[in-house]
C-alpha cells in the first residue's frame, strides 16, 4: 500500500497489477455502445473509433475485397448491382492498400475506419440483393 492507506497503482487487491477485484470495468461492447461513431466488426462487436486496430481493419478490408470479387464473378447480380460492385471494388482495394502500409497515422486510421464502415454498409446491401 502507498502512504496514507492509499492502495496505490493497481487497485490494491494485492494479487496482480490492474484493477482490483471489486473495480468496475465495462465491457468493450458496452463502452462502444455509449460512444458515437463506433466501427462495426464481424459478429456484431463494435469498437469505438479511437480503439480499433489496424490489423482488424485490414482483415475486414481484405474480406470485403474477397466478397466483392466473389459477387462480381458470380453472375447473380442484375446490371445495376454489377455496376455498383465495379465502383466499390477499386475503393475497397485502395483502402486495403492504405491499411497494408507499415505506418498509418491515428488520424488517417480513423478516416480509413470510417471509409471501411461506409463501404461495408454498401456491400451488405448488395449481399442482401444476391439470392
Amino acid at each position: 500500500m502507498g502512504q496514507g492507506g492509499d492502495p496505490g497503482p493497481g487497485g490494491g487487491d494485492g494479487l496482480c497489477p490492474g484493477p482490483g477485484g471489486g473495480d468496475f470495468q465495462p465491457s468493450a461492447a458496452a463502452a462502444a455502445d455509449q460512444l458515437p461513431g463506433g466501427v462495426q466488426l464481424p459478429g456484431g462487436t463494435s469498437l469505438p473509433t479511437g480503439g480499433f486496430s489496424k490489423d482488424a481493419l485490414l482483415t475486414q478490408a481484405k474480406e470485403m475485397v474477397a466478397d466483392l470479387t466473389s459477387m462480381k464473378t458470380s453472375g447473380k447480380l442484375a446490371a445495376p448491382q454489377a455496376k455498383q460492385v465495379d465502383e466499390l471494388l477499386p475503393k475497397a482495394n485502395s483502402l486495403t492498400r492504405e491499411l497494408v502500409k507499415p505506418q498509418v497515422k491515428p488520424s488517417k486510421l480513423s478516416q480509413l475506419a470510417s471509409q471501411l464502415s461506409d463501404l461495408q454498409k454498401q456491400v451488405g446491401a448488395l449481399k442482401g440483393l444476391m439470392k
